[in-house]
């Protein structure tokens, strides 16, 4: 094909070596080849654009006339690592070997030094690249490793202490999606500069995660030095960050290891100080915590509960359990409340209070949601088809359920696909979960009640009430939670707040269920206050399918 004199200016001279070769053509987002490859063609570009791409990162732009051939990067597991050669929009590339390659530049030796540097100066950034985090330009992972291999070897013989601190920004992830990856890299820079403006020169500062950073403190003096520092640190984050303009305040979690107590290796080091951070994160941020093998522990338990949770739908290992809600006065069942169990060969029964949390924590929580309000849906249709008295269903919903946009389409799928009907299914919804987004419940909560669904609010008053804003739900019952229920009648303090929601509910035209019923003395003071429903051991436990279907007979002429 021709060549125009100014597409030959564009390449430059290197490229018009190979005017005479036949170009490929690959179309925008094509791979045109892995790099590593041992033995593989040079490409020249003849117009167009490539991209090194190692990973995520943008390595580097070849354009008209440039070359590019094997490199491979080593990443911080020791492996060699390829990076990727990929078209930017629609590019022509010729493939010259390598032995064709040497002939043409011995045979242009005024060429050849231009090679060279294009080479050179590829194989320098590569080794920046290597051990050096591009956005801030601190030692990356790989190279705080080698830095703390080096310590902790230098330690062992010296018989001295090393620490090591993990710093993660706190809600780093929210920062960055409202404002953007552009100003969250703005943000990581100013982190950078400012630990390594207040922490001393002679420990080693590094970017080890997306938001996480690690200090190395060769030859510490004690663990009270390591202390010192790690206030330090979240002194340093009491000060505003400056990022185009805007005011950002953030703060951070420290995680502490030390050699040779929590570790003989810096892989050792860092899971211990990672885990140390975990611990300062759910504390609240903003806080440092040495590593405990006990919290480890714990944390290893977690992720295998975590990851034994992906795989409890499809192994059959959750099954439901059904507590009745009896009413106050006659006995007879009004519904029943469905409670998620989890049966795990290994673990055993594992209770909810542990593993739901685990599960809102991985994103799996609307997985199971939805299971439990299908599964629920078809029993409860399983009963009412063989000619059982209706009642109500009721399932609770999680907090990360309610923020989903779609609730009310998959709600309503659901009960379409069981063939379920709305008017017998209630949603328990706590109030904290509630007041996340108090405007966007109200038109939810609204929307579900035109589909025919009854709003039960769930442990009113255990964490705060706003008054103001349960005027505005659409709710249709208000749920005493077990807590208060404790202590009736015997505690006055509990009575008096079990009184006071009851009167409350009942000025909102709501009706009362009351749960944690264990005793007569409970069960006639809420007759005594005119409380509708109750639920408790008082008149039985959560029961399987068949055990609730029993009851549900029995008690059906109530």
């Amino acid at each position: 094909m021709s060549t125009a004199p100014q597409d030959r200016a564009a390449r430059g001279s290197l490229g018009s070596l190979f005017d005479a070769f036949p170009a490929r053509r690959i179309g925008a987002g094509e791979i045109l080849f892995e790099m590593g490859d041992i033995g593989a063609s040079m490409y020249v570009v003849r117009s167009g654009t490539l991209r090194i791409q190692v990973g995520d990162l943008v390595f580097e732009t070849v354009n008209p006339g440039g070359v590019v051939g094997e490199m491979a990067v080593i990443d911080q597991d020791h492996r060699v690592r390829s990076a990727t050669v990929i078209a930017l929009g629609e590019t022509e590339v010729v493939e010259v070997d390598r032995d064709t390659l040497l002939g043409l530049l011995g045979a242009n030796p005024d060429l050849t030094l231009e090679f060279c540097n294009v080479m050179v100066r590829r194989l320098r950034k590569t080794t920046v690249l290597t051990y050096h985090d591009a956005v801030t330009g601190l030692p990356n992972r790989f190279r705080f490793q080698e830095l703390c291999r080096t310590a902790v070897a230098r330690a062992r013989r010296r018989n001295t202490m090393v620490g090591l601190l993990v710093i993660d920004l706190d809600h780093f992830q929210t920062i960055n999606e409202s404002l953007g990856f552009a100003q969250g890299d703005e943000l990581l820079a100013a982190v950078a500069a400012r630990l390594r403006e207040k922490i001393d020169p002679a420990h080693s500062v590094a970017r080890l995660l997306a938001d996480g950073f690690g200090v190395l403190m060769e030859d510490a003096g004690s663990t009270h030095e390591i202390a010192d520092t790690a206030e330090q640190i979240l002194a340093a984050f009491a000060q505003a960050f400056l990022v185009q303009g805007r005011a950002l305040f953030v703060t951070v979690s420290v995680g502490v290891s030390c050699f040779p107590q929590d570790g003989m290796d810096p892989e050792a080091l860092l899971r211990s100080a990672e885990s140390a951070t975990g611990n300062a994160q759910a504390a609240g941020g903003n806080a440092y915590r040495f590593y405990s093998a006990e919290l480890y522990a714990i944390a290893v338990e977690t992720l295998n509960l975590r990851n034994a949770l992906r795989q409890a739908i499809e192994r059959n290992q959750f099954h439901l359990g059904f507590q009745p809600r009896v009413d106050v006065k006659t006995g007879a069942i009004r519904g029943m409340e469905v409670l998620l169990r989890w049966n795990h060969p290994e673990f055993g029964q594992v209770p909810p209070a542990r593993f739901i949390p685990i599960a809102e924590q991985a994103g799996i929580i609307d997985v199971i949601g939805e299971w439990v309000l299908r599964e629920a849906c078809l029993q409860m249709k399983a009963w009412l088809d063989t000619g059982m008295k209706p009642f109500r269903i009721a399932v609770n919903l999680s907090a990360r359920q309610l923020r989903r946009a779609d609730l009310a389409e998959r709600i309503a799928a659901i009960l379409a696909e069981t063939g379920f009907d709305a008017k017998h299914l209630e949603l328990e919804i706590t109030e904290s979960t509630l007041m996340e987004n108090p405007d966007r419940a109200v038109l939810l909560l609204n929307e579900m009640r035109r589909m025919g669904i009854q709003i039960t609010l769930d442990d009113f008053g255990m964490e705060y009430s706003c008054l103001g804003y349960l005027k505005q739900f659409p709710l249709d019952y208000m749920k005493i939670d077990q807590a208060f229920m404790r202590g009736v009648p015997k505690e006055r303090n509990d009575a008096a707040i079990v009184k006071a929601i009851i009167t409350l509910a009942k000025n909102l035209d709501l009706r009362v269920i009351a749960e944690g019923v264990e005793t007569g003395e409970q069960l006639a003071f809420l007759v005594a206050q005119r409380c509708e429903e109750y639920q408790g051991y008082l008149f039985s436990r959560a029961l399987s399918p068949d055990q609730a279907a029993i009851l549900l007979q029995a008690n059906n002429g109530r």
